[in-house]
């Protein structure tokens, strides 16, 4: 890894309070998700089933309209317009990020990354057999441990992803949710799908029920193939009959689910966000109290949930509750929950507490491995691990290792064991998937092959057209000069990009926010200098990640407030917008730069704004013609 230039781009980096001004690392996630909403017309407010499993008409409807790209209306210009020339599209990658970014130090703490992995499902009968569940990317397959990937779902009708369960009796059958629960993904789904050859094609069901709704968990009855529990942002639902027809388990958002039989008869335990519930074979489900639990905040905490398979009597419940992490176990059968104490300490430069809750809502799990009853898995911003010793807990970072030991990405998702081998897990996070032969004490990264980052921007050469810079979800700022080969350039988050098309040396990238650098020698990864407009504050509204536009040395970059620079970002005046008819502040989501001398902008409010150079100064903005509403 290396190491920071200076402290702005440090936390920029770990996403923590910038030098301008930038938020807290508590509220990264949720205002990237903030983002994603509002572009789009939406709320952070998620879908339900009605008791009989079938979705209230009116949000169905919307549903439809929003997500399935329904509509009459759209369906007659689709109808009118000229038929289009085949095209075909080539993936260019990334697949795979070599030297990828952790918050480890030293050998072992610069791995290949990918984009983010919600759900991993490794065949019960051949350990060689890895299913993933992107985030964005679909569901990809290897047959050979991880040397190779192939892309599964592109022609399913999304490829949002939040979980993925074999058939534990028939590993010929496989089910996978849409839409990914722990971020604004959860819009995307689309139903189940479900694979009758172990993962290689796929057929979709039950989207009436699940559209709009996103997965957490999806659980197959080990004795059952044909039951179904889902924990979703909708709640929990029950299928009989492999996913065809679904009911309603418990309402309101479920995070978590856990199946595990006693005997004859089977227990779920529930996280939800009005807590933990139990329930024995096909009764109801009662609530189950924890010391010090009270209701949770579902946009920022979060429970998990995890029977102990060697002996299913034991079960541990994780919950991220008023700015703590809190770890219960139950040591037998209809026993009380006890709370176990957490540790909290700093690792290495940046990771000030091993058991930050500032991201629980996106990134949090506990999980057991198959064998034994003395080791837990606590997934959030870290993955640690819990050993227990003479009835005392033991806890290590086994993620960001600081000077030497391997080291993964950070921002946990999910957890999966290798049926055969209890020492062999697997990690999933927003850098990809990596692989433990010896439960994380040393790390492979799986992601070389892997085409699933979340690209947000991309800039372009007009003097090398192979020559590109992306801007990546938490993977980064990556180049490519090569056919199909990709670096990583910049660190933390990236965001929007742009090159100086008179001289195409000097490019421009960004991080969330208006954390802006410039390069002069084709964005090498030294090469960086940090432009950012100054004067800006939490107060300004903007998105997380704004619009920047680049005309020869003329750089802007906007949300509430648009800055604009004459000198490659060497110096910047700025221009206040206002909505014209309710006098609500604006917030640019697009820029163009036509001329050296106007700057235009168009608004998450639908407007589009014009700004001229007249006098020495940036006269405007003018409301030029709105399009319809829409």
């Amino acid at each position: 890894m290396k190491a920071p230039m200076d402290v702005a781009s440090a936390e920029r980096r770990r996403g923590a309070k910038g030098s301008n001004g930038g938020p807290p690392v508590t509220g990264k996630t949720f205002l990237r998700q903030a983002e994603f909403l509002e572009q789009r017309g939406l709320s952070f407010e998620s879908r339900t089933f009605e008791a009989d499993g079938v979705p209230d008409s009116a949000v169905a409807e919307s549903s439809r309209s929003l997500y399935l790209h329904g509509g009459e209306e759209r369906a007659a210009l689709l109808e009118a317009a000229p038929p289009s020339p085949a095209i075909v599209w080539q993936s260019i990658g990334p697949a795979g990020i070599p030297h990828g970014q952790t918050y480890g130090s030293g050998p072992g703490s610069s791995v290949t990354v990918a984009g983010r992995v919600a759900a991993i499902a490794v065949d019960p009968t051949n350990s060689s057999h890895v299913l993933i569940g992107s985030a964005a990317g679909g569901i990809w397959e290897t047959l050979d441990g991880g040397t190779n990937w192939t892309p599964r779902t592109d022609d399913q009708p999304t490829l949002a992803t939040g979980a993925i369960a074999f058939d534990p009796s028939d590993a010929s059958t496989v089910y996978a949710g849409t839409g990914e629960g722990n971020s604004e993904y959860f819009h995307l789904g689309q139903g189940i799908l479900v694979s009758k050859d172990g993962g290689t094609t796929w057929v979709i069901v039950a989207q009436s029920v699940f559209a709009g709704i996103g997965f957490y968990r999806l659980v197959v009855d080990p004795r059952d193939g044909q039951r179904l529990i889902a924990a979703t942002t909708g709640g929990a639902a029950h299928s009989p009959d492999g996913g065809a027809s679904w009911s309603l388990l418990h309402r309101g958002v479920t995070w978590d689910i856990s199946l595990a039989y006693h005997g004859d008869e089977a227990e779920i335990l529930l996280a939800a966000a009005d807590g933990l519930f139990s329930g024995r074979g096909q009764g109801a489900l009662t609530s189950v109290q924890l010391p010090g639990l009270g209701a949770f905040d579902r946009d920022r905490e979060r429970m998990a949930v995890a029977h102990v398979p060697a002996d299913p009597g034991q079960a541990f419940v994780f919950a991220a509750y008023q700015g703590q992490a809190l770890l219960w176990h139950r040591a037998v059968e209809d026993g009380p929950f006890e709370p176990i104490e957490l540790p909290s300490f700093r690792v290495g430069e940046y990771v000030d507490n091993v058991l930050d809750v500032g991201q629980a809502a996106y990134d949090w799990y506990v999980s057991v491995p198959p064998a034994g009853d003395d080791t837990v898995y606590l997934g959030a911003i870290e993955l640690v691990r819990g050993v227990r010793a003479g009835g005392e807990w033991d806890w290590t970072d086994i993620s960001s290792r600081i000077g030497e030991g391997d080291s993964i990405h950070p921002d946990q998702h999910t957890m999966a064991f290798d049926p055969h081998d209890a020492n062999v897990l697997y990690a999933g996070n927003d850098g990809g998937i990596f692989r433990s032969p010896d439960c994380g004490e040393s790390w492979q990264s799986l992601n070389a092959g892997l085409a699933i980052s979340e690209v947000e921007y991309l800039a372009q050469r007009p003097d090398e057209p192979i020559w590109l810079l992306a801007g990546l979800q938490d993977d980064g700022t990556v180049r490519r000069e090569q056919a199909n080969a990709w670096s990583q350039v910049g660190l933390g988050d990236g965001g929007d990009c742009g090159t100086n098309m008179a001289h195409p040396d000097v490019c421009f990238h960004s991080y969330y926010y208006m954390h802006t650098e410039r390069s002069d020698h084709r964005g090498d990864a030294d090469s960086w200098q940090n432009v950012t407009p100054p004067g800006d504050s939490p107060q300004l509204l903007k998105l997380f990640y704004p619009p920047l536009e680049v005309n020869g040395e003329v750089v802007a970059k906007a949300g509430q407030i648009v800055y604009i620079s004459r000198n490659s970002g060497a110096n910047w005046k700025h221009v206040a917008l206002a909505q014209p008819l309710s006098g609500r502040p604006s917030v640019a989501s697009a820029l163009a730069i036509p001329t050296t001398d106007t700057v235009l902008v168009g608004t998450i409010r639908g407007e589009v704004l014009v700004l001229r150079w007249e006098n020495g100064n940036w006269a405007g903005p003018t409301a030029l013609t709105k399009p319809r509403d829409g």
